[in-house]
């Protein structure tokens, strides 16, 4: 296969409908934490609309009975709650702390965000060999690219890797592999993206960030696994030199140094 490159980081895009990935806020994800108790649902839905709205942050106490009193729910559903987010990594419980929202270090960060390239990795070589299963699939991984270029810049932090992760939920039905959205829920990238904007400014590098994954996309639309992963593993490394603090300078290539 030819690998084609079409970096267009200038280009304008105008408005699209591109209704199944322009909702950041995520129902999908969560819908599998359901209890199917109203009271305890409620409350996960708050606790995760707070944590992404800003209203909880990392390190701060999660207060049952003030909960409890606010959505007008008895003390059970809010404990059922805290205990499913538990097992989910976003609350930390102890006996003497009680329950707080998890906070996590740089390190943790890039290695979460390894952990998640691995995953992507599957998606986008399984995206490359199975771009010809459907007709619209080249179109639906255009238009995913498409919305990464018109709101790369816009939006900054969590936003913006929402879109991202808009992307590979793309490429993961163009590869046939719902399974890949299960394990990133399951990853919990709606929780540790949260603190990417603490370590990587996205505006600064919004060139970067189109430049690469415009290379997986072409790598996609060319057939092409072996350059698809390529392509994505160097977004992985050079995401994880932001988030270890090197600033790259954003008008000239990054080169890797690995260390020994």
């Amino acid at each position: 296969m030819v690998w084609v490159e079409s970096y267009k980081i200038d280009a304008t895009v105008e408005p699209r409908a591109l209704s199944e990935i322009t909702d950041t806020s995520f129902p999908d994800i969560f819908e599998s934490l359901a209890t199917g108790r109203d009271s305890s649902d409620r409350v996960l839905r708050t606790v995760i609309e707070g944590l992404l709205s800003g209203r909880y942050s990392p390190g701060e106490r999660v207060v049952a009975r003030q909960l409890a009193e606010e959505l007008d729910v008895s003390i059970v559903p809010v404990r059922e709650a805290i205990h499913i987010l538990a097992g989910e990594g976003v609350i930390e419980l102890s006996a003497r702390k009680g329950a707080r929202i998890r906070s996590l270090n740089k390190e943790e960060v890039g290695n979460w965000w390894e952990i998640h390239g691995a995953v992507g990795k599957v998606g986008v070589r399984f995206a490359a060999q199975r771009i010809g299963r459907r007709e619209d699939s080249v179109t639906r991984v255009i238009d995913a690219m498409d919305l990464i270029r018109e709101n790369a810049g816009q939006l900054d932090g969590f936003d913006f890797v929402m879109i991202l992760l808009r992307y590979h939920m793309v490429l993961h039905d163009v590869a046939d592999m719902p399974e890949l959205n299960e394990a990133i829920r399951r990853l919990g990238i709606f929780f540790w993206a949260i603190f990417f904007p603490e370590y990587i400014p996205m505006k600064d590098y919004t060139a970067g960030y189109i430049h690469n994954h415009q290379r997986v996309t072409d790598a996609i639309i060319s057939g092409d696994p072996a350059a698809a992963e390529a392509a994505y593993q160097y977004h992985i490394d050079w995401s994880n030199a932001l988030i270890a603090g090197e600033r790259p300078d954003p008008d000239k290539p990054w080169v890797h140094h690995k260390t020994q």
